[in-house]
């Protein structure tokens, strides 16, 4: 049989993310679980708070058997490949596997030499897709109440190598957003043909904040930059596009603030932000555990 894969926002069917969306926020407001007799591993070679945690504190609410395994610790470190590693996984039990992992592509790559019948979940792949990220900030909104088909959603800062935002682009247009701004640094700004195309950029994140509903603030990923990206003076890029409570009184009175974390404050955006009255930023850590049940149940039923 062969089993279901979340790899990026464009495999599912429409239907499927309505449900797990919906699903979601059934189980954030005491919708009782459905409880799973599998066996699932945690595949991590990239460092991870949030989402690790979060898929193993789902996981255990449905009663599913976890294995976590750290990419440090594993035969990896024997030459032992990524494939070669969830197939061994897969003989000795585990149905799916959760995969984080710096190479952008990866997951691509192995759903077309893994066992038919190994589950993958995408965690992350480089600079690729995190589908359950969007999958998680879509329920945040919708548990909040924003009709995304009348919402304009601005993404704003390090585009270029955000996995985030662009499993987020993709996710906001299959479910009919209604408008949809990127605002950074001209060096930070998506490549062409990257999936971002036919969107409106903004030079500055004053002009995009305007009428806008939800704000999603991306993290400098300085770890992904190389010499072509330029050189980045954190204070001058806090300076220019980082979000102040200055900055979000351009927006709709009730505008959400998001970032998928982890943040760095006083950079992509202030500790008063951060931490005041429009920020969905633990909201979102919160949804992330009820989004990854809901995922765990559409994948395994």
């Amino acid at each position: 049989m062969k089993a279901m894969r979340l790899i990026d926002i464009d495999g599912p069917s429409l239907d499927v993310i309505e449900t797990i969306v919906e699903r979601a926020v059934a189980l954030s407001k005491g919708s009782e679980p459905l409880a799973q007799t599998h066996t699932i591993a945690n595949v991590f070679f990239e460092p991870s708070t949030r989402t690790r945690v979060s898929f193993e504190m789902a996981a255990t609410r449905l009663g599913l058997r976890v294995i976590n395994l750290d990419g440090e610790r594993s035969s990896m470190t024997k030459g032992e490949s990524v494939l070669d590693t969830l197939a061994t996984l897969h003989a000795m039990g585990v149905e799916l596997a959760v995969l984080r992992h710096g190479h952008t592509g990866i997951c691509h790559e192995l759903s077309e030499q893994l066992p038919p019948s190994l589950g993958l979940i995408n965690a992350g792949d480089g600079c690729g897709h995190h589908p359950t990220q969007a999958l998680l900030d879509a329920a945040t909104l919708t548990a909040k109440g924003v009709r995304l088909s009348e919402a304009k959603v601005v993404i704003c800062g390090d585009l270029r190598h955000s996995r985030v935002a662009r499993s987020n682009v993709a996710l906001l247009k299959r479910l009919g957003v209604g408008e949809i701004g990127l605002a950074g640094p001209e060096a930070l700004m998506p490549a062409p043909g990257s999936g971002f195309d036919g969107l409106r950029h903004y030079d500055n994140l004053d002009a995009a904040l305007i009428d806008a509903d939800v704000v999603m603030m991306l993290r400098v990923q300085k770890e992904r930059m190389d010499e072509s990206d330029g050189g980045l003076d954190l204070a001058d890029y806090h300076l220019h596009w980082g979000l102040t409570t200055e900055r979000l009184a351009k927006a709709k009175p009730e505008c959400w603030v998001m970032h998928p974390g982890p943040m760095n404050r006083g950079v992509e955006l202030s500790a008063q932000v951060a931490d005041g009255p429009q920020s969905l930023i633990l909201d979102q850590v919160r949804m992330s555990v009820f989004t990854r049940m809901a995922i765990f149940e559409a994948l395994l039923s």
